[in-house]
């Protein structure tokens, strides 16, 4: 997890000059909240945004990054996974939508990149999710802009949900509560809430953990994990009557 959330050189891939290309909220949070390490853009049609080159190809990096996140149509993320695992580049966000929360096309897609991710060892957050942010270094993946910015503080956040973050994050400012670090888990592909939530009880810039589940994978583990922990825990856990059932299921 240490490699997800401090990377210090980031590939934004499925960037375009287009206005409504939502890739380029991501490259627009990371200049915004000051990112440390070097950023690249990576887009079939090239081009430039914000001052930055917008290159052809994943062959085209001048180098392996620490970390990829792709905001492409769901069809091209495959090909995606695998050019980043011949490349060397270990640790992947996925932020597209349509795999297994929509069809069986998108639950074989899904299966697909999870091949990948055993034939070449790779992590992975997502799909279908905002990525992360860590404000200790500026780190800032999610595609939507933040309104007001958020404050810095003690607080960590691991969401299934991306949409039900951002209105975290708004009430978080309201009530003038900062936060550290976010995860934003999606349809948990690879990565899941209990290693992430093992990696922020040890984390020295967290002090408390809260949680937004729609479902656990092992919630026996979780609970080993909080009776161990020297951290408050707070945990919402959605899906639990068949109204929240349906909603979750969406991540909306």
């Amino acid at each position: 997890m240490e490699k997800f959330f401090y990377p210090q050189s980031v590939a934004v891939v499925g960037v375009s000059e287009a206005p409504d290309n939502l890739a380029r909220g991501i490259v627009a949070n990371l200049l915004q909240f000051g990112y440390r390490g070097k950023i690249f853009l990576v887009g079939p049609r090239g081009g430039e945004f914000l001052g930055l080159p917008i290159l052809k190809g994943m062959e085209y990096l001048p180098h392996p990054v620490d970390l990829a996140v792709i905001l492409s149509p769901a069809r091209y993320v495959p090909a995606i996974v695998e050019a980043c695992g011949r490349m060397g580049i270990d640790r992947i966000v996925v932020e597209s939508a349509g795999f297994s929360e929509l069809n069986d096309a998108g639950r074989s897609l899904e299966e697909e990149v999870r091949g990948l991710l055993k034939q070449y060892n790779l992590r992975l957050v997502g799909p279908n999710g905002l990525g992360l942010v860590n404000l200790e270094n500026g780190l800032a993946l999610p595609f939507a802009q933040f309104d007001p910015k958020p404050v810095k503080g003690k607080i960590s956040v691991i969401a299934q949900s991306g949409g039900v973050a951002t209105h975290l994050f708004a009430w978080m400012s309201r009530e003038g509560l900062g936060f550290n670090k976010f995860l934003s888990l999606g349809n948990k592909l690879d990565v899941g809430e209990n290693e992430a939530l093992a990696y922020l009880l040890e984390d020295p810039g967290t002090e408390a953990v809260y949680l937004y589940l729609e479902g656990l994978q092992d919630g026996r583990a979780l609970l080993d994990l909080a009776r161990l922990a020297t951290k408050p825990i707070f945990l919402h856990l959605l899906n639990v009557g068949p109204e929240t059932a349906a909603i979750g299921q969406s991540h909306t």
